[in-house]
């Protein structure tokens, strides 16, 4: 798959969302969390069909997706990264939106979305958020697009699949947060070689959101309270772990993976 074949087929993916949560408002009225992520797994999983049937219709399943074993440190980096990296992810957009704030008409369908008052909204956070949406987006960016990208070249594999990652969440002021966040997934994924510590990072990094919303430390009308102490420890840390992926990432089981990946 070249470049543009990749932007196509994510600007597809996402077209094809954009429209079936249009026409399921028309149907129903405004999709809750719920509503939104089954239309989302099933565009994002017949998008992946159509484009593994299209480029490696006879590779299993489990090797076009990159679902292959690999360094167990990294599975376990790639968790750690995904709570670490919420701080930091915090602080770039807090500052993004002191001067692009949003208005209180958007304020408000966020509230609305992401309700955390009773026992049935936050079971449907964590099953929309923490599951359904970080597994079909790594199948999709980091599986199935990245395992097409690879044979032009691991570098531009990583860079493809992060923007695109990126372009399609609908508010620009979290782009900046998510560059972070997807190059990292995006290093992650080739530094491994297999899509599993990519799965690990982004459910971590998604429940850590979920339980601040829970617990009431943030709302989607209000950022979490963090010390700057504590943000730039998040911060250290992060690069901590990110210094630890590079050394790991040498290991035989990560070397035996990555070649495999880029066969």
């Amino acid at each position: 798959m070249t470049p543009l074949g990749a932007l196509l087929w994510t600007a597809a993916c996402h077209g094809l969302f954009q429209l079936a949560a249009y026409a399921v408002s028309v149907l129903r009225g405004t999709p809750d969390l719920v509503t939104l992520g089954a239309v989302q797994a099933l565009v994002y999983l017949s998008c992946i069909w159509l484009m593994l049937r299209t480029y490696d219709a006879s590779t299993p399943l489990r090797q076009s997706l990159g679902l292959r074993p690999t360094d167990l440190g990294l599975g376990l980096l790639g968790v750690g990264l995904g709570v670490c990296l919420q701080l930091p992810a915090e602080s770039v957009t807090r500052v993004v939106e002191r001067f692009f704030p949003p208005d209180d008409a958007q304020l408000l369908a966020r509230a609305a979305l992401y309700r955390t008052e009773t026992v049935a909204d936050i079971l449907a956070m964590l099953v929309t958020l923490c599951v359904a949406a970080p597994l079909v987006e790594e199948l999709f960016f980091r599986g199935a697009s990245f395992g097409r990208l690879v044979k032009n070249g691991p570098r531009l594999a990583a860079l493809l699949s992060a923007v695109t990652f990126v372009v399609v969440h609908p508010d620009p002021r979290h782009w900046p947060a998510l560059l972070v966040v997807a190059a990292v997934l995006s290093y992650l994924r080739f530094a491994s070689g297999s899509l599993l510590p990519c799965i690990g990072l982004h459910v971590a990094f998604n429940a850590t959101g979920v339980l601040s919303l829970v617990t009431g430390a943030a709302s989607m009308t209000r950022p979490l309270d963090v010390p700057v102490v504590a943000m730039l420890s998040s911060w250290a840390v992060a690069i901590g772990l990110m210094m630890m992926l590079v050394r790991l990432s040498q290991n035989p089981e990560a070397l035996r993976a990555r070649a495999e990946d880029q066969a």
